[in-house]
């Protein structure tokens, strides 16, 4: 059975003001009934969210929220930087009321932090170390044209992100989630092709330190002296080059 009609009303309210990731316990208050009484007769939120659904109300799940969040949280930071933003600033970007931020978010370093780790670096390893090609030099490309590719969306925060981390300001250690923190992450790509001869002979953490010594150097160069990142897929493939063949001219044969 779907929801008593008064209970689908009043979370159609709710959503009506903005409360697109409401709670059962505000639902219950809406419709002035008990936690206990309210999941007697609506049996979840997923029932209550299936019935506003089908009266065409414009529903989102919890993680579509959370993306809102860290999607606003790119123009407030970028416009105010780490500082002076508030989460009443992000709240008001992402449309939603600041009781939501914190009910995905404790506190703004955790919405910092989230913020910085789902950034272009990281996220690329990730999906990298989760699909290997089993090529080093087609995972290297990949990695790094991902990487400049993200970082060229978002250069005004790499700015931001630098800068805090040099002047060692109050959000510097969260800013230990920036791309400096990937390294660990390229080591373990690398360390495969290591132990099979692929590449080396060396440490995998010393090649990961050389390799993001270059491509993170272009992103700084460009992100201080405001210049765009030339085209990632041509950079990248110079960089692995470079990283796996060196300089040196190629024999013809």
């Amino acid at each position: 059975m779907p929801p008593p009609v008064h209970i689908t009303d009043a979370a159609a309210r709710l959503v009506q003001r903005g409360h697109e990731a409401f709670t059962m316990g505000a639902l219950a208050r809406e419709a002035g009934l008990s936690r206990a009484t309210l999941y007697r007769r609506a049996r979840s939120r997923d029932a209550v969210l299936a019935e506003l659904a089908k009266r065409g109300a414009a529903v989102q799940t919890p993680r579509r929220v959370r993306e809102r969040i860290l999607d606003a949280c790119r123009v407030v930071f970028t416009r105010a930087g780490f500082d002076a933003a508030t989460l009443d600033d992000i709240a008001g970007e992402a449309g939603v009321g600041v009781a939501t931020v914190y009910r995905h978010f404790k506190d703004k370093e955790s919405v910092i932090v989230a913020f910085v780790d789902q950034l272009g670096p990281r996220r690329a390893l990730r999906e990298a170390l989760a699909r290997p090609s089993g090529d080093v030099r087609a995972d290297l490309e990949r990695v790094a044209a991902d990487v400049l590719r993200h970082a060229s969306t978002d250069m005004d925060l790499m700015r931001l992100a630098l800068l805090e981390r040099l002047r060692g300001g109050r959000w510097a250690e969260q800013m230990k989630s920036s791309p400096l923190r990937a390294l660990p992450m390229l080591a373990r790509l690398l360390r495969p092709y290591v132990e099979r001869g692929a590449l080396g002979p060396g440490d995998a953490q010393r090649m990961a330190q050389a390799f993001a010594g270059m491509l993170f150097g272009i992103i700084v160069r460009a992100a201080l002296d405001d210049e765009r990142l030339a085209d990632p897929d041509d950079t990248a493939r110079f960089i692995t080059r470079v990283f796996l063949d060196g300089l040196a001219p190629r024999r013809r044969r």
